[in-house]
């Protein structure tokens, strides 16, 4: 199931979210000692990250990670690391450790590996998930023509992560898998545009693999608060 938080301004949508992502890091870090955040790539999360990374927390004992990234050199436009880095690790949100999902090897498949190795000895645990969605429905690289949607899905894959590398896309890409984003503490779902809305409603309809952000809000026993301009 899901809740909603709306705004008819971005900006104040923004820290609407803010608000709450760093009420649950700060729940996460006096309970623990530390807190792991996963965050989405694109333009709607810049106005989140530019707030966040102001945001008075002991940034030392967060970790961000992507919940997804495509297979480019980090420095390129279109890299979400090179977005978080840009937009988020700034200003007080320095001091956060940030585990890309980007290597060396050529194609994601073949970096697979040691993606899957760096999340499992660095990452215990996410606590807080923020997703965003295409369009098309998607979420993650969870897209619904692509020949890797059922095991990024599978709730019994043993996978963290996954490579997407169908035709159709630009570039491959490295995907968290539904799995291991299920077991986080807080799951958001962060859109704007009357496009886009128009697409959540009919996820919100039923679970189809024709829009994949619909199994998010179509799980039970798991709350998505979902954040989105009206």
């Amino acid at each position: 199931m899901w809740t909603e938080t709306l705004s008819n301004d971005q900006d104040i949508l923004a820290k609407k979210l803010v608000t709450s992502v760093v009420k649950q890091l700060t729940q996460c870090i006096q309970s623990k000692g530390k807190a792991c955040l996963a965050v989405s790539g694109g333009t709607t999360p810049i106005a989140f990250f530019k707030q966040l990374s102001e945001q008075e927390l002991d940034w030392a004992k967060v970790t961000i990670i992507l919940v997804d990234e495509r297979w480019l050199p980090i420095e390129d436009k279109d890299s979400n690391e090179k977005l978080v880095r840009d937009y988020l690790l700034q200003n007080k949100a320095k001091r956060a450790y940030f585990l890309g999902l980007k290597n060396d090897a050529t194609l994601p498949s073949e970096g697979i590996m040691d993606c899957e190795t760096q999340l499992r000895t660095q990452v215990e645990h996410i606590d807080i998930v923020i997703l965003g969605m295409g369009l098309d429905g998607h979420t993650a690289s969870w897209f619904h023509n692509s020949t890797q949607l059922a095991a990024l899905l599978d709730v019994d894959t043993s996978a963290w992560c996954l490579p997407v590398e169908d035709e159709f896309l630009p570039q491959a890409r490295m995907s968290l898998t539904w799995r291991f984003i299920k077991r986080a503490e807080k799951i958001y779902l962060h859109f704007s545009g009357d496009e886009k809305n128009a697409v959540f409603i009919k996820a919100c309809e039923e679970k189809t693999e024709a829009l994949p952000v619909s199994h998010l809000l179509h799980q039970d026993g798991i709350n998505i608060s979902v954040y989105r301009t009206q």
